[in-house]
């Protein structure tokens, strides 16, 4: 303790900046080649995905999913629509029919690559930058991190020609969400089925993150952040958060993610909206339920302003960012 002092005393304080950084890069190698990582990376295969050179203005999406039927397919086709030049989704023990819609998909597009990841634990960090690193192998110059309930966009353009016209020394963007609910009268959202929804007009305090591809990336737990990039992203992709679809799929999720989490042993303080949920009985899960779709309560995982919500018109079909400007207008 006493030469830690000294040291802090005596050298400059770049000095010292720098002494942090590297003994950071030296734990995150250490747990890049470590057990865990190697579990991890061994637990996930993409059959008949091709290496190539890094092709320059190439995007991919990675995905993990697990009992996500009733919104993967969108959510892929979406991605694709959005310009990517390919997408990596792994299943990840689904017992519902994910599988075969993703082999489906897979049959009708060669831009989609479906494999399987065989580890139950919750390591998103790792695994996305497994999936990250195949998506590098492949060739992508970028590489956008979604979950099967997340629909990407960008303002009056594609996520692909956003990302490909930021300028050269700009290697990571923010995209912030907004989460989507359905009307009191419906209690659950049908994708593909043209009906109205309603969504928070304030994003969320959380972002996700897309980024440069290279070998290797430390993604953050949430895809909120690389660990071992110390810039701040620039700003300027949009999301809606499709996680609140139905009372009877939301308490599957929670308790999926629960036991992820706990197979894996994280703390208590990782993915804390599951963990509230899990905790909560079925009559209070009902009552929470009905105050998320009348407003009057919000969700754990994203900024809430009581009753600050627009009601839009499937917004699941657009092609740009609120091209209507509906989320801008306030009454």
């Amino acid at each position: 303790m006493v030469l830690k002092s000294f040291v802090t005393a005596v050298l400059p304080g770049d000095s010292l900046d720098r002494l942090r950084a590297g003994r950071n890069r030296v734990a995150l190698f250490a747990e890049r080649y470590g057990r865990r990582q190697r579990a991890i990376n061994a637990a996930i295969t993409v059959p008949g995905l091709q290496r190539r050179t890094r092709v320059a203005g190439s995007v991919w999406g990675v995905c993990m999913a697990r009992n996500e039927e009733d919104i993967i397919g969108h959510s892929v086709r979406h991605m694709l629509d959005q310009g990517l030049d390919g997408v990596i989704v792994v299943d990840n023990m689904s017992t519902d029919t994910t599988p075969a819609i993703l082999r489906g998909l897979a049959a009708q597009d060669a831009r989609i690559h479906v494999g399987s990841d065989t580890q139950a634990a919750f390591h998103q960090g790792g695994k996305t930058s497994y999936l990250s690193h195949l998506a590098w192998r492949a060739g992508a110059d970028w590489v956008v991190p979604f979950d099967a309930d997340e629909l990407w966009f960008a303002p009056g353009m594609t996520v692909k020609e956003f990302l490909v016209g930021l300028p050269s020394a700009q290697d990571m963007v923010w995209c912030d969400f907004r989460n989507v609910y359905p009307l009191p009268e419906d209690g659950r959202i049908a994708l593909d089925s043209g009906n109205a929804v309603q969504v928070d007009r304030s994003e969320s305090s959380w972002f996700r993150i897309a980024f440069r591809s290279r070998r290797w990336v430390w993604v953050g737990e949430g895809n909120h952040a690389l660990r071992d990039h110390p810039g701040i992203p620039v700003r300027g992709l949009h999301m809606l958060h499709y996680s609140y679809r139905s009372l009877v799929q939301y308490s599957r999720k929670a308790s999926q993610g629960v036991a992820a989490l706990e197979a894996a042993g994280k703390g208590k303080d990782v993915a804390v909206h599951w963990r509230g949920w899990e905790e909560l009985g079925e009559n209070e899960r009902e009552s929470r339920w009905l105050g998320y779709l009348s407003g009057e309560e919000g969700s754990t995982d994203g900024a809430f302003v009581r009753g600050d919500r627009v009601v839009l018109a499937d917004p699941s079909v657009w092609r740009r960012w609120d091209p209507n400007g509906e989320l801008q207008v306030r009454v």
